[in-house]
C-alpha cells in the first residue's frame, strides 16, 4: 500500500513509485515539485502481481494521468509484470518509468515491449525526470481535453482473402495505443476462426461481436466489460470465436447503434472484418470514418481492388471514406502501385512493405513487432496511425491513369 493516505483532491498528474529505495525517492522529489499539477501520492513496498494487488488510492483514479516509477534492483522479472499489470489496469492513463543502476539492452527491449515509456539509470538524472514528467503531463491533458464522446471507426476490408488484412489491423492497433496512448478497440469481427486472438497470444475468450450485436438493447458498461479482453498492451480486444460454426443472422442496424456507443468510449475502434457480411455491409460502411481495402500488388487481388471500388463507389457516401492500403509491397513488384492507381482510378493511401519473416516470428510468438523497432513495415504502420490522430484528411479523388500503361488487367 502507498505510504501516504489516499487523496479526495484530484491531481493532474499523480505520480507514486513501486520498490523505489527511499533515498531515491528523496532525490525525486524535488523534480516532481517543480511540474506543475504534479503530485508524489505514495509508494508500494511490494511489486504488483497476479497474487499481489493493491488497492489503489482515490487520487490515481481521479487524476487526468498517473506516472508509475518502477525500481527494478530488487526483482528486474516482478518489475516486468508489475508494468504490465499496472498498463492493464489504468490503461491509456498511464505513464511507465523503469529505474535501475543497470543498462541491459535486453532488459530495456523487454520493458519497452510491457508498455515502458522511459527509462532512468540510476542516480536519477533530475533534470530528465522533470522533462519526462512534463511530456506525460502535456499528452494525458491533451487526451482529457479533446475527449468528447467522438472516436473513430475505422474498418479494415481485404478484397480477397490471405492479404494480410488482420496483420495490419493488429499492428495499427498496437501503434494507436503504444506510441500515441489512445484507447483502443480491436474487434475482430469474423463468425469463425478469427486471427487476432493468436496475434496477439490471447488464449482465452468468451463472447465475440456478433453476440455484442444481438444484445445491443442491454449494451452498458457492464456488458461491454464480460466481451473484451484486455491485452498487456492496453490495447483491448473483442475476439472471434475459436470453432467452426453457421454464420447467424444479425440486425443490420445494430451495427450502427453499437458502433455509436462505442465512440464515446474509445478514441478508436478498429474492425477487422470481412466484405462477406453483405446484409451488414452497407451499415458497417455508413457508421465507418475510414474503410481500409487491403490489397496485394498481384493481378488476382487487383482485379478485385477495382470491383470492389466500382462497387462501393457507386453509393457516393462511401466513396469519400475509402482507402486503399497495399500490402506485401515491394521495389520489384510486378504489379506497380502506379499501375494500381491507373487500374482503379483511386489513390494509395499507404504502401506497406513486405516483411515476412519478421512477421512470421511475431505471429507465431504471439508478440506483435512493437512500435520501437526499426523497419520498412513499422515506420510505414507508423505512418498510417500518425495520419489518423493527426485528424488529416486524404485526397480521394481519382488519379489519372499515366501515359503509358504497363498493364490493362483485362479491364
Amino acid at each position: 500500500m502507498p505510504t501516504n493516505p489516499s487523496q479526495t483532491e484530484q491531481v493532474v498528474q499523480a505520480v507514486f513509485s513501486v520498490c523505489v529505495p527511499n533515498d531515491a525517492i528523496a532525490r525525486m522529489s524535488e523534480p516532481i515539485a517543480a511540474v506543475r499539477g504534479a503530485e508524489f501520492i505514495g509508494q508500494f513496498q511490494e511489486y504488483i502481481t497476479g497474487d499481489k494487488r493493491p488497492q489503489f488510492p482515490d487520487a490515481m483514479k481521479e487524476a487526468a494521468g498517473c506516472v508509475a516509477i518502477i525500481g527494478c534492483d530488487t526483482n528486474p522479472e516482478l518489475a516486468l509484470e508489475t508494468m504490465e499489470r499496472l498498463r492493464q489496469t489504468f490503461q491509456h492513463k498511464l505513464s511507465l518509468i523503469a529505474v535501475s543502476s543497470k543498462t541491459d539492452t535486453e532488459f530495456l527491449l523487454r520493458a519497452m515491449r510491457s508498455g515502458c515509456d522511459d527509462f532512468l539509470v540510476q542516480p536519477v538524472d533530475q533534470s530528465l525526470l522533470k522533462a519526462a514528467l512534463t511530456r506525460f503531463q502535456k499528452g494525458s491533458l491533451a487526451q482529457t481535453i479533446n475527449k468528447k464522446g467522438d472516436g473513430k471507426v475505422i474498418s479494415l476490408f481485404g478484397v480477397k482473402g490471405g492479404v494480410g488484412t488482420t496483420t495490419l489491423a493488429v499492428h495499427l492497433a498496437i501503434h494507436l495505443v503504444r506510441k500515441h496512448r489512445k484507447k483502443v478497440l480491436l474487434i475482430d469481427h469474423k463468425h469463425e476462426l478469427g486471427h487476432v486472438a493468436l496475434h496477439l497470444g490471447i488464449k482465452e475468450s468468451v463472447y465475440h461481436f456478433d453476440e455484442l450485436l444481438r444484445n445491443v438493447d442491454r449494451l452498458d458498461s457492464d456488458l461491454l466489460a464480460g466481451f473484451v479482453t484486455r491485452h498487456s498492451s492496453g490495447l483491448e480486444v473483442i475476439p472471434s470465436p475459436d470453432s467452426c460454426g453457421p454464420l447467424e443472422e444479425v440486425a443490420p442496424e445494430a451495427i450502427g447503434r453499437v458502433l455509436e456507443d462505442l465512440r464515446t468510449r474509445y478514441d478508436y475502434i478498429l474492425m477487422d472484418s470481412s466484405l462477406q457480411y453483405v446484409p451488414q455491409l452497407a451499415s458497417m460502411m455508413e457508421a465507418s470514418d475510414e474503410v481500409a481495402l487491403v490489397c496485394t500488388p498481384d493481378v488476382a487481388a487487383v482485379r478485385d481492388l477495382v470491383r470492389r471500388i466500382e462497387h462501393l463507389s457507386a453509393v457516393a457516401a462511401f466513396s469519400h471514406k475509402l482507402r486503399v492500403v497495399i500490402n506485401r509491397s515491394t521495389s520489384d513488384d510486378a504489379v506497380s502501385s502506379e499501375d494500381i492507381q491507373a487500374a482503379a482510378h483511386f489513390p494509395i493511401s499507404a504502401a506497406v512493405p513486405n516483411s515476412y519473416p519478421e512477421l512470421m516470428r511475431a505471429i507465431n510468438g504471439g508478440e506483435p513487432i512493437g512500435p520501437q523497432q526499426r523497419g520498412g513495415f513499422t515506420q510505414a504502420i507508423a505512418q498510417w496511425a500518425n495520419r489518423l490522430t493527426a485528424d488529416q484528411p486524404l485526397d480521394t479523388t481519382s488519379v489519372a491513369a499515366p501515359p503509358k500503361r504497363r498493364f490493362s488487367f483485362g479491364f
